[in-house]
């Protein structure tokens, strides 16, 4: 499968010819602050946290001659460890960083992403604004032994070529393959395959309507090389969406093995639109490891626009952790998109 993707990428990126005109390039991106009220059974976490997360986005877009397009993604992390001073180490301040080339024949990314089966993955619906799947806010993750029900744990944003075949009846097949999974800024084992270890994902998502419902579902799978003298490590993970009217429910269940250890995934939950402005939700987290560990997590809340751009979020979230006791967040936000 490799080499077929080898030679797709090859064949995206030898035979296309100049640019028809000018690269329009745009910047984006986001930023999103929250102020908590925490209760935490660690003596040693405050009472009141600011978390913030935002990222500066810088995108490019043309057209080929032929009618390709090609384009680029640098995303620029607003979060640092403190400033770059000179003869101090650097800070790595960019985060996913790629090129690619659509057309007919579907779509191939070269660079510094996340792989293409986690990239289509379907999960539960976001009303917050943030995705409750991801906690980048590390609110949980600090508090808790949660794990994201996420397929990119093994090979993160390390360099890789990943393919995206054309939509077929709404179906979407994908590919990646990533010679280097240990090193998610670059490619350290590019003349050295003492063990590194590599990795491929493959996965498949639906998109369209079944008697009047909007349905999104997906199924993948990422895996570290078995040859690479490394422990096992797979992940799989399956969602489906449904939508009809204002109400729209969604989840996925996803599982990690690590060396025979399993960690099972249940991310699930519900969100209704109140008005064009508003709209509100529930959302679980059931997660168990192969100790017998549980984690379990309820998410209630909503967001209301304020203006372009702009959205007030409001949670209540609870975590219950066998390993690390109970806590409890009561959230106010911002979320700014421009």
């Amino acid at each position: 499968m490799y080499k077929l993707l080898m030679v797709t990428a090859a064949a995206a990126l030898l035979v296309t010819p100049a640019v028809a005109g000018p690269m329009a390039v745009t910047v984006g991106g986001y930023y999103n602050a929250v102020v908590y009220s925490q209760d935490v059974d660690d003596a040693d976490k405050r009472d009141l946290g600011i978390h913030n997360d935002n990222e500066i986005i810088f995108k490019g877009k043309g057209k080929t001659k032929n009618g390709l397009e090609i384009g680029f993604q640098v995303q620029l992390e607003g979060e640092g460890s403190g400033d770059v001073k000179a003869g101090s180490k650097p800070v790595d301040f960019i985060d996913e960083n790629y090129i690619y080339v659509k057309g007919d024949f579907g779509k191939v990314e070269i660079g510094a992403e996340n792989n293409a089966a986690y990239k289509q993955q379907v999960s539960a619906p976001k009303f917050l604004g943030w995705k409750t799947y991801d906690n980048n806010f590390a609110t949980w993750a600090k508090a808790s032994n949660f794990d994201k029900p996420l397929m990119d744990g093994i090979d993160g944003d390390a360099l890789k070529i990943n393919y995206y075949s054309p939509k077929i009846n709404g179906f979407q097949f994908s590919y990646s393959l990533t010679p280097d999974a240990s090193d998610t800024n670059g490619d350290t084992g590019l003349y050295d395959d003492s063990g590194s270890g590599s990795a491929s994902a493959m996965g498949i998502k639906y998109s369209g309507k079944i008697g009047g419902l909007k349905v999104k579902a997906s199924y993948g799978v990422n895996e570290l090389d078995e040859d690479a003298g490394q422990e096992t490590e797979e992940d799989t993970a399956m969602g489906l969406s449904v939508s009809s009217g204002a109400v729209t429910v969604g989840g996925s269940m996803t599982t990690f093995e690590r060396d025979g250890d399993e960690t099972d995934i249940l991310h699930y939950g519900i969100a209704y639109k109140l008005s064009k402005a508003t709209q509100v939700g529930v959302i679980m987290h059931a997660q168990e490891a192969e100790n017998g560990d549980e984690t379990n997590i309820t998410v209630i809340g909503g967001s209301t626009k304020l203006g372009a751009g702009t959205k007030l979020t409001y949670s209540y979230e609870t975590v219950e952790d066998d390993a690390d006791g109970d806590s409890t967040f009561m959230g106010v936000g911002l979320l700014l998109k421009f």
